[in-house]
């Protein structure tokens, strides 16, 4: 037939060019894939390390938290802890308040939506103070919140353990502990040079575990009423356009964005895992 070669008869070069034009364009369509399974394998050792690295300090945290909401507490405190909450954070006053289950519900529901808009709004003004470089102010907040936290809140969490446990503690001893937990931890996490990594990593797990255990002296129906507003509240700041967490990020991905540190936690990778395309 025509275009095919008798077996008879030599190839012509224009046969030889053809076959080897084949053998060639096969040739690029084997690197191509190989390429794009090398691309894949990255691609997942990127993800995995990554997803590792954050699983590690979420589950240590989570744990810390349970256990010090368990065992850092008895009766009167949880009892004495959830009347300070009700008055400091409650604009309806649900748990002294004599309420039916709807009612509570829906008055817990607005006292989550009064404390997570106060939230969005200090956000929005972070991410004001720090899209127009106003750094001065920001860190000087974030390292007074901090220092606040860690020294006061962390101070009712040592002292509540010491009544329970009856730990032999002086008060010299006492806010000496805390003068110095207080002073490292806001120096590792603001500061950071010539202090380890891990040490700063290990001072907002804290952070995170103090919170938490002040945030289980809500009662159980505006515990679960805030925790349902908040994850709504973090669906939107960082998925939406508008988002002020995305915003956040957003800014502090680019290129010329100052540091700020103290608002993310830095997760290290392994120098095998690096980011597909970089």
């Amino acid at each position: 037939e025509d275009g095919v070669p008798n077996e008879s008869e030599p190839l012509s070069p224009r046969n030889n060019q053809d076959i080897f034009r084949d053998e060639t364009e096969g040739g690029n369509d084997d690197d191509e894939s190989l390429e794009g399974y090398d691309l894949t394998l990255q691609e997942l050792l990127y993800s995995t390390s990554s997803f590792y690295a954050i699983v590690v300090p979420v589950t240590i945290t989570m744990i810390l938290s349970s256990l010090a909401v368990v065992y850092v507490n008895n009766e009167q405190t949880l009892n004495d802890g959830a009347e300070s909450m009700a008055a400091a954070y409650q604009f309806f006053d649900v748990y002294n308040g004599s309420y039916g289950t709807f009612q509570a519900i829906m008055l817990s529901l607005l006292n989550g939506l009064i404390i997570v808009s106060a939230i969005g709004l200090m956000t929005f003004v972070i991410v004001a103070l720090y899209k127009y470089n106003c750094m001065c102010c920001l860190i000087g907040y974030m390292m007074f919140a901090s220092t606040s936290l860690l020294g006061f809140l962390g101070g009712h969490l040592w002292w509540v353990a010491i009544q329970i446990y009856n730990l032999p503690v002086d008060k010299l001893t006492f806010f000496l502990f805390l003068w110095n937990f207080a002073t490292v931890g806001v120096l590792s996490i603001f500061y950071g040079k010539g202090i380890p990594k891990y040490i700063g990593q290990g001072y907002l797990v804290c952070t995170s575990v103090i919170l938490a255990w002040h945030l289980s002296y809500f009662d159980d129906v505006m515990a679960w009423t805030l925790l349902f507003m908040l994850a709504l509240y973090d669906l939107c700041a960082v998925l939406t356009p508008c988002g002020p967490l995305k915003a956040l990020v957003n800014l502090m991905s680019r290129d010329d964005a100052p540091e700020m540190p103290g608002l993310l936690y830095e997760a290290d990778l392994p120098p095998e895992a690096r980011r597909p395309g970089g």
